[in-house]
């Protein structure tokens, strides 16, 4: 049996899509992934409509993530008119709004899929596609009203799962209108893949230990529990030493949540095997208060370059009353202390855009962030209200928030606010400046709109990648010839930057397609 994975994202970044296919193929089926970059025509392309013709998937998967259900909506149809096939939601939105995807496709996956689509693929083998499954995490319109839908367990064993190939050869892509081997045509996978692809994106865990009330976590964890999974360091050194044969793989970028979830004795045991057998730059996220200084100091010998940390507000009012996340700040400050000790590359995520946020709290937050120790840098998202999540619920209830705008706005297209602006320069101005900008909308002149709009512009455009190259060519061990590859590596992602403080390549075509959509088929659009 065969099944056609695709994915409608505007990058090559498809690590669930590439674990349910290798699943798929270990247990006997047969599997493609086709990325269609924000698929939005009224037509099915002919190289489309080809490549399924000479394929003959017996299923068709979805992954989506809430972005893209316009796109996938849309292309259900398309592939509803042209063919009898099958058709599975699954990633994501299709976890934390089921019963919506159930209104278009045929199938929708509410947990995890490895297995969940096997099992699919074995029914639709055995009794065809007339007869509805009974499958734990499969929903169809027979069971779609049922009070207790069947549901699977979580995968408890993370080792028994095939690990995920950086290039699988069983990987596509459609660009301009033709559709392309990403194996056969490295140079195309890498216009697609994050970072011009010398990341290989990789989890050693599934799961989060906080419950953060903006977070599609804090819905996610209702259908897997609160238990962090993780693989063992044997498993994870397993897909590692494949992908390493890559030579365009220039540094492993873990996705865990927190890394630091595993104990001091796994680190340990991480970093020996590590350092021996991979001995590549990686890139780790942390939760503030979960970061511990020997371990840190162990990875960074094993090459950590990069440490991601979410602070999201400086305010300890929003992080704990709004955000429902209880770190104060006073942990984010020492937390950053330890990083920049460590010599790692400090990488700083916050939300912005936050109706319940006061103009105080964003000016407190400025503060705040001027006060950790530079070099850093810092990434700014839009707060985005997921179904699901408490806080969504909350502002639903207040009528502030509105309740679709999930569907089509990214988490990086940010408002281009005063305060937004100078939160975004905090780290790269002196601070004495920065306090006599930092002020409310009453007290501002004419002035400081100009000053903030100057700096911002270069910042940007100049100095803020200046300390970029600066804080990796010292996480880097001031190798040359790691950060040379680095940049020759990244350009096109680099110069994306440049030209949108928010948006990616092909995020901003993503983003052109989505408004132009809106104009030109509205009924798409219509609930």
């Amino acid at each position: 049996m065969k099944c056609l994975l695709i994915s409608l994202q505007s990058n090559a970044y498809v690590t669930g899509l590439k674990y349910i296919s290798a699943n798929l193929l270990a247990n006997g089926h047969d599997a493609n992934i086709l990325l269609l970059p924000g698929y939005l025509e009224k037509k099915l392309a002919p190289a489309i409509e080809d490549f399924i013709q000479d394929y003959k998937p017996d299923l068709i998967g979805i992954g989506l993530m809430s972005i893209e259900f316009y796109p996938a909506k849309n292309l259900t149809k398309l592939l509803h008119e042209k063919f009898q096939i099958p058709v599975i939601w699954g990633g994501v939105h299709a976890i934390i709004s089921p019963d919506e995807c159930m209104k278009y496709a045929d199938f929708v996956c509410t947990g995890e899929g490895e297995r969940a689509v096997v099992s699919l693929l074995d029914h639709l083998k055995d009794k065809g596609k007339d007869i509805a499954p009974e499958i734990p995490n499969i929903l169809t319109r027979k069971n779609r009203s049922a009070k207790e839908p069947l549901k699977a367990p979580p995968e408890s064993d993370l080792d028994s799962l095939p690990f995920q190939e950086y290039l699988p050869d069983y990987f596509y892509g459609f660009h301009k209108n033709k559709i392309y081997n990403f194996k056969k045509n490295p140079g195309l996978f890498r216009r697609y893949a994050l970072y011009g692809g010398t990341c290989h994106m990789m989890i050693t865990t599934r799961g989060c230990p906080f419950n953060c009330g903006y977070c599609a976590n804090a819905y996610l964890s209702t259908v897997y529990g609160r238990k962090v999974r993780e693989r063992s360091v044997e498993n994870c050194m397993e897909e590692l030493m494949n992908v390493k044969k890559d030579p365009y793989v220039l540094y492993i970028n873990f996705e865990d949540d927190c890394f630091f979830t595993h104990n001091r004795e796994w680190m340990s045991k991480f970093a020996e095997a590590y350092k021996k057998h991979i001995n590549l730059p990686f890139i780790v996220r942390v939760i503030p208060t979960m970061l511990d200084r020997e371990a840190l100091r162990t990875l960074r010998k094993a090459g950590l370059s990069m440490v991601v940390m979410g602070i999201q507000s400086g305010s300890d009012r929003v992080n704990f009353d709004v955000f429902q996340r209880r770190i104060s700040f006073s942990s984010v400050k020492m937390a950053a202390g330890i990083i920049s000790e460590s010599g790692a590359a400090p990488f700083y995520e916050m939300i912005v855009d936050n109706p319940y946020e006061t103009e105080d709290d964003e000016i407190e937050t400025i503060n705040a962030i001027s006060r950790l120790k530079r070099p850093y840098i810092i990434s700014l998202a839009h707060l985005t209200f997921f179904p699901g999540a408490p806080l969504t619920e909350r502002a639903i209830k207040d009528n502030i928030a509105d309740p679709d705008a999930y569907l089509f706005r990214y988490l990086v297209k940010i408002d281009t606010t005063y305060l937004n602006k100078l939160l975004g320069i905090t780290p790269f101005i002196p601070k004495a400046l920065m306090r006599y900008l930092n002020k409310p909308e009453a007290s501002r002149h004419h002035i400081h709109i100009l000053l903030v709009n100057f700096f911002n512009f270069i910042t940007k455009r100049f100095v803020e990648p200046v300390v970029f190259l600066f804080i990796m060519t010292r996480a880097l061990n001031y190798n040359p010839i790691w950060l040379i590859r680095t940049v020759l590596g990244n350009w096109r992602s680099a110069f994306s930057k440049l030209i949108s403080n928010y948006l990616g390549k092909g995020d901003m075509e993503y983003d052109k397609k989505l408004a132009s959509a809106k104009k030109d088929m509205p009924e798409l659009f219509e609930k």
